[in-house]
């Protein structure tokens, strides 16, 4: 941990400094913070009026108390922000400081600024006011302590968080119906405001700081733009590849999976940065967006109280000009990144040797959780071959307790030992018989990974079913797929391109000739008929009651939920049955498609209904974190 170099007398110096009121406006307010946090930086309060409310955010003033260019200051512009660690944390400000007298602690009189917001009934910020403030916190509320209270209407705060909480879920509605998708969750996997894959929350309590500390930042960078006023904004944009937000989060919902979320926001988002330029986030979809809130741990938010509080409260100059807050932009961003990077080759070197340790005793294989299987599974690849594991997964594969990116390492990992990729083939390859669309959620993993595409050759037969050839890696089979329906015809000719990569006979394209094609086409290989539809009890176990009571209309709801087109039913009539093909489709592709049986149509649509929710939630829902 890196030493102060400041004199002790500096900072004992602020540990005696009397807190006058003076011409401080009084105000109320609570914090919010984890069991563990010290460093109190904001505390809120609210207040109803006959068009909306009043949101004020209250947040320690920090260089109220630290002199400028003083030793203090200089040391904070040489770390930037606080760090943490599961042994404690590295604070930007000595903990005698951070920790006490620029804190917001309980029953504790403490200089502040305040934003005070005012919404309309949509949460439309109608006005915003920046104040000198003093305030003493009447409850320092943990997320757990904060949770019991929305719970128990005998105490005394219980209607203030009530309403905190509400006026937290309309202002995360109105952000996520313009198209944000940072700070939410979506198809399960829950991202921060710059699109990172982070922990779900666990408390209620979390989403009121979340979205009152986004509106204030929001409220802030604002004011600051209608000021035309260089502050240090907090920017964030997409690569030229990435969609549209809406398309983007349309995209999101359909993967699902954490694994392939994370490549697809690597490759479509850049990092955030700090500059005194507005550009605008991409994320949190806003024009403006800066760090305002956290004054004790981030080094930004400190530089941008000096900023706005000479300029909108002491009617003065910036003290900063527009070069020096380049420099210092420049510096922050660079030494965020360094941080970044050795905290993730951290983390990485911890990992490895937990891996190499389970990997040098197998009898602790077997006790590992689902989710402890796959990181070992994904993190063996850097240590070893995946041979040791092999027992292990094929026995998962047996119980079918193995994700898609499980099975992505199965098929693509390299082994000591060839045959062992032998012994998992045949029990892999009847899953993906059971599951097709298994093949083509393992193939979007690799493509994603690899930063690549899948690609097909695509034929009809003579009597107008489809035939596909996969080509991945360059490489594709000797035969085609081929099926009355085009996506039933791509999930079989990607299992068939994953059994020629575990049996190594795929081969490049160029190989087959139009003579081979012909002969492909004209033998009409015996495929799966309606008639073949097996009618095999379904698991309900984890399917909602009333999904199972009407799971047509439950279908169509969750459709529309999770903002994808409403299903296509295909019927087809066999002997005295009804077969019928339900769709799932997402942009111009078939997502998710299903077969059943029924004595009249709707028996058919309801029963092809049902597997559809099933392989839904199996398919978007899909929890694989690191």
């Amino acid at each position: 941990m890196t030493p102060y170099l400041i004199p002790r007398s500096e900072i004992d110096k602020l540990l005696k400094e009397p807190l006058t009121i003076g011409e401080r406006e009084p105000v109320l307010g609570f914090t919010i913070d984890s069991e563990t946090s010290k460093d109190l930086d904001d505390a809120l309060w609210i207040e109803p009026n006959q068009s909306g409310v009043v949101i004020s955010v209250h947040i320690a003033d920090v260089t109220a108390l630290v002199p400028i260019n003083s030793q203090l200051e200089e040391q904070a512009l040489l770390r930037v922000e606080t760090r943490y660690f599961a042994s404690g944390n590295n604070p930007m400000f000595p903990h005698e400081l951070s920790e006490d007298k620029l804190s917001l602690l309980e029953d504790q009189p403490r200089w502040t600024v305040t934003i005070r917001i005012t919404l309309d009934e949509s949460a439309n910020i109608k006005h915003t006011e920046l104040l000198s403030t003093h305030l003493t916190s009447i409850k320092q509320f943990s997320y757990v302590t904060a949770d019991q209270t929305l719970h128990d209407p005998s105490q005394p705060l219980f209607q203030v968080l009530r309403y905190c909480e509400l006026w937290a879920q309309k202002l995360a509605w109105k952000r996520q119906n313009r198209g944000a998708f940072g700070q939410t969750t979506i198809g399960g996997v829950t991202l921060d405001e710059e699109g990172k894959l982070i922990e779900t929350p666990l408390y209620h309590s979390q989403q009121i700081i979340q979205e009152f500390m986004v509106l204030a930042n929001t409220a802030v960078a604002s004011l600051a733009e209608q000021h035309q006023l260089p502050i240090l904004y907090r920017n964030h944009t997409a690569s030229a590849i990435a969609p549209e937000s809406k398309l983007l989060i349309e995209t999101l919902t359909t993967l699902g999976m954490p694994e392939l979320v994370r490549q697809k926001l690597q490759s479509w988002l850049n990092p955030a940065t700090y500059s005194p330029a507005v550009i605008g986030h991409f994320a949190l979809c806003v024009p403006a967006y800066t760090h305002f809130t956290s004054p004790i741990r981030r080094v930004a938010d400190y530089l941008n109280h000096r900023i706005l509080k000479a300029v909108l409260i002491g009617q003065k100059q910036s003290p900063y000009s527009v070069e020096k807050l380049n420099a210092i932009a420049q510096h922050i961003n660079e030494k965020k990144q360094e941080v970044k990077e050795k905290r993730s080759e951290h983390f990485r070197e911890q990992r490895l040797v937990k891996t190499a340790n389970i990997l040098s005793t197998k009898e602790t294989i077997p006790t590992l959780s689902d989710k402890e299987f796959s990181q070992i599974l994904k993190d063996s690849l850097q240590v070893a071959k995946l041979d040791k594991l092999i027992p292990e997964a094929k026995q998962r594969l047996i119980n079918r307790t193995l994700k898609p990116s499980d099975l992505y390492y199965l098929v693509f990992a390299d082994y000591e030992n060839f045959d062992n990729r032998s012994l998992i083939k045949d029990e892999l390859l009847n899953y993906l018989e059971e599951q097709p669309t298994l093949a083509t959620q393992i193939l979007q993993i690799a493509s994603t990974i690899g930063q690549t595409t899948v690609d097909y050759i695509e034929k009809t037969t003579a009597s107008g079913q489809f035939a596909f050839w996969t080509v991945f890696e360059g490489k594709t089979t000797n035969h085609p797929s081929i099926a009355p329906n085009k996506q039933a015809a791509k999930h079989r000719s990607n299992r068939y391109w994953l059994q020629g990569k575990l049996e190594n006979s795929l081969h490049d394209p160029t190989d087959i000739n139009e003579g081979d094609l012909e002969d492909c086409l004209k033998e009409e290989t015996v495929i799966d008929t309606p008639s073949a539809v097996t009618e095999e009890p379904l698991n309900l176990s984890q399917v909602p009651t009333e999904a199972i009571n009407n799971p047509i209309a439950y279908l169509h709801t969750t459709l529309q939920r999770l903002k994808l087109k409403n299903p296509v039913y295909l019927y087809n009539q066999i002997s005295t049955q009804w077969h019928c093909c339900c769709q799932v489709q997402w942009l111009d592709d078939t997502l998710i498609e299903t077969e059943a049986l029924g004595q009249t149509k709707k028996e058919g649509k309801t029963q092809a209904s049902l597997k559809a929710i099933i392989e839904l939630k199996n398919y978007i829902i899909e929890d694989i974190k690191d």
